[in-house]
């Protein structure tokens, strides 16, 4: 139990390190999307929304395992998605997504619900999103980031393709059809009478400067974080079908060094980038999403519960971050460390 609490412990300082800073991304603001458009993605998210509650409390009942995975993952969305990553050669900041990762280990379903929380809290604490816009924000991180996540892996297996490469490519997609779907949700509902595609491609061309390094990085991230449970826990990734049954926890080393030479060489490269040091990063919800909005009359209003007041805001990340932080080490521990308590009840 002590290792596990230091384990912890030191995840939630991890945690709150680098939720430093509020994060900016693809969150669209309270009261940008017309209440029409805003009530139709909450349409489209809810059947979504349902059949994952509905699988989450199937497998729960079938593998107690699952349950800490789910959580391990819920801690990886929240903290990923809060993360700000600076991208100097565009002036901005954005953050990854994680539902790469979680669609690929727990299914695109769960995932959904996973979002649709940590999303709910950023809305509702960190001034972050909003509650208008959750169902379209949904729709674009949790059921399109994460179904095209798992598409595009499960694809790259079936051709073939080892574990790593799939990882890193269904990572990779996952952020950019994020933000593609955040691009069509905010030209359909603030272009008023003018032509959608001319739009959509401008918000788009917008995203690309930061979204474009960005989600190279996400499938780094993704690829390692597969591959290291794969060496750890190879029998949790074939419960999940992840990996085929009675496959070797070695992990395709040569590819995870690729992986990792790839993820220190770009992020060596954002923060190498032109210095604004004396500037403020903003992020790209306050450069495309916000500043489109304000172009055809759309302003954001403020948040249900305003933190972004002097330095509460900045509180209330650094607490999430901790919070999380030791969520993810913990259940990091009872999959890894403490693996025999599920194994002898699963």
């Amino acid at each position: 139990m002590k290792r596990i609490t230091l384990y912890a412990a030191g995840s939630a300082i991890l945690g709150a390190t680098l939720l430093a800073g509020p994060a900016h991304a693809m969150h669209i603001s309270e009261g940008i999307l017309p209440l029409g458009w805003a009530a139709l993605w909450f349409a489209v998210a809810a059947p979504f929304l349902a059949l994952g509650i509905r699988r989450v409390n199937d497998l729960s009942r079938h593998d107690l395992s699952f349950k800490p995975l789910v959580g391990l993952m819920a801690a990886v969305v929240f903290i990923i998605s809060c993360m700000p990553i600076p991208v100097p050669t565009a002036g901005t900041c954005s953050h990854p997504c994680g539902t790469g990762i979680a669609a690929i280990l727990v299914g695109p379903l769960v995932s959904v619900v996973i979002t649709t929380v940590a999303l709910l809290i950023q809305a509702l604490f960190l001034a972050h999103g909003g509650i208008s816009t959750l169902g379209a924000d949904v729709v674009s991180m949790g059921v399109a980031g994460s179904f095209a996540g798992w598409f595009v892996f499960r694809g790259m297996r079936r051709l073939g393709a080892g574990l790593a490469v799939a990882a890193f490519v269904a990572g990779l997609l996952a952020d950019w059809a994020t933000y593609l779907t955040t691009a069509l949700e905010l030209a359909s509902g603030v272009r008023g009478s003018e032509p959608f595609y001319p739009l959509f491609f401008k918000v788009v061309a917008a995203f690309v400067p930061t979204q474009l390094p960005l989600g190279v990085l996400e499938g780094a991230m993704t690829a390692g974080m597969v591959v290291l449970l794969h060496r750890k826990r190879p029998d949790l990734l074939a419960k999940m079908g992840v990996v085929d049954a009675g496959g070797s926890g070695a992990g395709p080393r040569r590819a995870t060094v690729v992986m990792l030479a790839l993820f220190c060489l770009l992020a060596s490269l954002l923060v190498a980038g032109p210095s604004r040091a004396s500037e403020k990063w903003p992020g790209v919800d306050e450069t495309v999403v916000e500043k489109v909005a304000a172009e055809h009359g759309r302003e954001p209003r403020a948040p249900l519960i305003n933190t972004d007041q002097g330095d509460l805001l900045l509180f209330v990340f650094l607490l999430a971050g901790t919070v999380g932080g030791f969520a993810a080490g913990y259940f990091w521990r009872m999959l890894v460390a403490e693996r025999r308590t599920y194994d002898d009840n699963t």
